[in-house]
């Protein structure tokens, strides 16, 4: 009892009969949070085929949520859908279903982008587009440009509505420089769209020159003038 007394953290079970825990739940020490690790520099996972064969694993936006949240991350990597594309293959290679607006025009929602891993932050290309993987969201910005370690990480958007913002470092889970775009919106002919504007004009012009010969028809016989005419 004197013992339990000069520490009363102690379970009495434990101080007689030798029964874990040691410490009673309301007194045990909270452990100290985990260190978050630094960026690795390496993808988690690698999906292969039946033959041994790696395969670009496809992160849609469906999928999105579950891949920031894998605990298991072989386990998510095998139930997502993948694809073979010509001349890129490896651990190294993902590709991600783009989601919102930010990087139009240059890429529009539900394209598909294929993408390399970054291994180092110094190894940045200026300006070029990376899908940036934290935490909470996954996103396809441009990149101000390579930083050092610790730096904070500029994020771009091709959408002029959209403002720049720093990124924390730390906050940075996978980084992937996007090498190849699958699309599903093809731009128009810009010269058969400037050759549409030029029948549209001359439509115009003509419909003009008729709806003017119709005024002056009236007016001539009402005996007035067009405000053009009064001179």
């Amino acid at each position: 009892m004197d013992i339990l007394d000069k520490y009363p953290e102690l379970r009495a079970e434990w101080l007689m009969r030798g029964l874990e825990p040691m410490l009673r739940a309301d007194e045990a020490p909270t452990p100290a949070p985990k260190p978050r690790e630094e960026y690795t520099g390496m993808p988690y996972a690698v999906t292969v085929d039946e033959n041994g064969d790696e395969r670009i694993s496809i992160v849609s936006t469906k999928a999105q949520a579950g891949y920031l949240l894998a605990r298991d991350v072989d386990a998510t990597m095998q139930d997502l859908e993948t694809i073979s594309v010509p001349g890129y293959r490896g651990k190294t290679v993902r590709g991600f279903e783009v989601a919102g607006d930010s990087m139009q025009p240059t890429i529009s929602q539900g394209d598909l982008v294929i993408a390399t891993f970054t291994e180092r932050m110094d190894l940045i290309q200026p300006k070029h587009v990376y899908v940036v993987v934290t935490e909470d969201r996954i996103m396809v910005k441009r990149l101000r440009g390579p930083v050092k370690r610790n730096e904070p990480i500029e994020l771009l958007s091709d959408n002029r509505y959209y403002d720049p913002f720093i990124l924390p470092q730390k906050d940075l889970k996978e980084l992937w420089q996007v090498n190849a775009l699958l699309t599903g919106s093809i731009p128009a002919n810009t010269n058969e769209t400037f050759d549409r504007m030029l029948v549209l004009l001359e439509m115009l012009a003509h419909d003009s020159q008729q709806l003017r010969n119709i005024l002056l028809d009236v007016a001539a016989r009402y005996d007035v003038k067009l405000v053009g005419e009064a001179g």
